[in-house]
């Protein structure tokens, strides 16, 4: 094994494992969002909705899917993901914290909606420098 192909290892398995985790902050900040029927409230029919975040969540697992793979397209897969939820999330949700007003269920719904944020750059960070160093070449 190169350096090379060491660095590119090291940056799959990080893409990897934060990819995984940003399913944990999404699916239940997603629940949440229509348990307390944010959809309505913006007007978007919920079928409608369900329909576009299972069609994100099932691309996130087709990358996961290349990327174990060795695709480089998974990693495209996961830098789009990194970025669509913290801008997706901060959109919709940094107005309403920043209000000042106690947000849905306090302490845990803010962790989601940062652990999105974070993990979600973090991961389009990681796709990215993963892409440059050569990952995924097949």
């Amino acid at each position: 094994m190169t350096l090379t192909n060491h660095i590119s290892n090291k940056w799959m398995k990080r893409v990897t494992l934060l990819s995984l985790l940003l399913f944990f902050f999404t699916v239940p900040h997603t629940l949440e969002d229509f348990s307390t029927g944010q959809p309505a409230e913006a007007g978007i029919p919920a079928p409608i909705l369900a329909l576009v975040i299972s069609i994100i969540l099932s691309l996130q697992a087709i990358g996961l899917f290349w990327i174990g793979q060795g695709r480089r397209q998974g990693l495209f897969v996961q830098a789009g993901i990194g970025l669509f939820w913290p801008v997706a999330s901060g959109v919709a949700q940094l107005p309403v914290i920043l209000s000042g007003s106690p947000y849905r269920s306090g302490v845990v719904s803010l962790l989601y909606v940062f652990g999105m944020i974070v993990v979600g750059l973090s991961l389009f960070t990681c796709a990215v420098i993963s892409l440059r160093v050569g990952e995924g070449k097949k």
